[in-house]
């Protein structure tokens, strides 16, 4: 076999395995919206469900949870593009030396779940957060928990416009507005 037909092979093996891989992971159903595909904290690929533990339940008085007022599209300038819907962020601001410490703001951008179920396998931050005097600051993903727009999962998830706003770049763009408002109200 020489080095040409050997090369080809090994583009059809990695095709091959690449489809292989794609076909298999989850997918997301309009008839089956509670199925929606998340990567966990853990880095398994498992599905939403119900948990018998849920932050809200072990919630200390260590933390804040606020709204947010977010745009639905920070992208285009459409007229449903202004409609807004509450994002929730949690803040914990127990080891934060304050604004004029110049202390950073460490942050959690919300996984492919509610905050309910991720805040209590969060560990990264809140061990870091005393060395550094850090303010933390937990964002949950758009179309999760309590940050869906249009009121419920099934109305958001209804048709394909309204599904286009369900993408990462919506949710960094999200992100980056939550944090840029709490820099400002915090002045830090």
């Amino acid at each position: 076999m020489d080095s040409s037909s050997l090369k080809v092979s090994l583009q059809w093996l990695i095709s091959i395995l690449v489809l292989v891989i794609f076909f298999s992971t989850t997918y997301i159903s309009a008839t089956q919206p509670k199925m929606l595909p998340k990567l966990s904290v853990l880095g398994r690929t498992k599905l939403l469900r119900e948990s018998s533990t849920t932050f809200s339940e072990s919630n200390s008085q260590d933390f804040q949870t606020f709204y947010y007022n977010q745009t639905l599209d920070h992208f285009n300038y459409r007229p449903e593009s202004y409609t807004t819907f509450q994002q929730r962020y949690v803040m914990n601001f127990k080891y934060w030396g304050g604004a004029n410490s110049s202390a950073p703001i460490f942050a959690y951008l919300g996984a492919e779940g509610d905050l309910d179920h991720e805040m209590p396998v969060i560990g990264f931050l809140t061990d870091n957060a005393y060395q550094f005097k850090a303010l933390l600051v937990y964002i949950e993903h758009r179309y999760y928990g309590e940050s869906v727009p249009f009121g419920s999962r099934e109305e958001a998830l209804r048709n394909a416009s309204i599904r286009g706003y369900f993408n990462s770049a919506q949710a960094l763009a999200d992100y980056a507005e939550v944090l840029i408002y709490i820099k400002k109200q915090l002045l830090a």
